[in-house]
């Protein structure tokens, strides 16, 4: 149960897109950061390769599955509404706020932009007191809490 796609690490994604294939991030056995140029059969620039039990929803040009082994992958379709500590989190947002707002998180930065993909943990937890930069400034963003994971069996 492993699918192998590459991604087009894009800043521009809009929430639906990046709802297509966030979960298979968080939950990946393997993401390789690779640059590709014109004429190689992925998309054109900085990107990644994904190795993932997670299904991946068709999601235009930035994605192109690569290798596939005909089973059928996990589908999870859980989001947190609210900012808390230890959440796993996949989210589009400058590095600033992901370093303020994450921990134990790995950056792969998009071709132009100062907007770049990370995936990581939730390092605080949103209160009447303190909004995380991510979810004050309404990032594309994607979470599932540990009790979710836990009851996912992943």
């Amino acid at each position: 149960m492993a699918l192998v796609y590459q991604l087009q690490v894009r800043g521009d994604q809009s929430q639906a897109t990046f709802d297509g294939f966030a979960h298979s991030l968080m939950f990946a056995d393997k993401i390789n950061p690779v640059y590709t140029l014109d004429g190689t059969g992925g998309p054109d620039g900085n990107s990644i390769v994904v190795t993932s039990g997670i299904e991946v929803a068709s999601s235009g040009s930035t994605v192109k599955v690569l290798a596939d082994d005909s089973q059928s992958e996990v589908t999870v379709d859980i989001s947190t509404g609210k900012f808390v500590e230890g959440n796993l989190i996949a989210v589009l947002c400058p590095t600033s706020e992901a370093q303020s707002d994450l921990r134990d998180f790995m950056t792969f930065y998009a071709e132009s932009g100062d907007i770049h993909l990370h995936v990581g943990v939730c390092n605080t937890t949103q209160s009447q007191d303190y909004t995380p930069a991510i979810i004050a400034n309404s990032r594309v963003i994607k979470m599932v809490s540990p009790a979710q994971v836990l009851s996912l069996g992943l």
